[in-house]
């Protein structure tokens, strides 16, 4: 995989993102302030555009900078956790202009990684981590098989552990003012999460 594989990649996080915007919105809507929709929508256009009119073939640089982007435009606490992710992703993958399937594996965990340790979260507080780590360990159990089967483990998990985000009791966010009472409420943020892994498994599907 290549930088043009990778741009392929911010181009389908674009489309999903577009495409589950009031999705977004109307979950966020119910605990938190209504934004994730739009934030999510607009900051992953910037990036594509960005990423398309770009010719750095450093994998590395051109997610930082993508990253830098998306907060330009998506200032609001996830848009920068997002932002984060990317920069770390983009420090793990410096210097390369070619990603083994292993590597790719950086995506999902470099996003968790700049979202833990920006956010303060960690797995099992009801957030977008709930759905991205077990993906992202899913990923390196199945990349022996290749990344094709390895990303639909990814996209199952993801949207398993979207599933059980939803009873878990919100320790960040608006939502964890409800307290017990967010028990049972689908967590918008696990829900992006799962378009994440979705994204790169659409924008890869036809690399060969």
């Amino acid at each position: 995989m290549k930088a043009e594989d990778i741009k392929r990649v911010f181009h389908a996080w674009k489309m999903i993102f577009q495409e589950h915007v009031e999705q977004l919105t109307a979950l966020d809507s119910v605990g938190g302030d209504g934004d994730l929709g739009v934030v999510m929508r607009d900051g992953f256009r910037i990036a594509d555009e960005f990423v398309t009119a770009c010719d750095e073939q450093d994998i590395g640089r051109l997610v930082y900078m993508a990253g830098k982007k998306f907060n330009s435009v998506a200032s609001s606490s996830m848009g920068t956790l997002i932002s984060s992710g990317f920069m770390k992703i983009g420090k793990q993958l410096k210097g390369k202009e070619e990603l083994q399937d292993v590597e790719l594996g950086v995506l999902l965990q470099g996003m968790a990684e700049g979202v833990m340790t920006l956010g303060g979260a960690k797995e099992g507080e009801k957030t977008f981590l709930d759905a991205l780590c077990p993906a992202q360990r899913a990923y390196a159990e199945h990349v022996a098989k290749g990344k094709t089967k390895a990303l639909q483990y990814a996209v199952t998990a993801a949207r398993e552990g979207a599933e059980k985000a939803k009873m878990m009791q919100a320790r960040h966010g608006r939502l964890a003012f409800r307290q017990e009472n967010s028990i049972g409420i689908v967590d918008p943020g696990s829900i992006a999460a799962v378009l994440y892994v979705e994204g790169i498994q659409q924008g890869l599907q036809d690399e060969g």
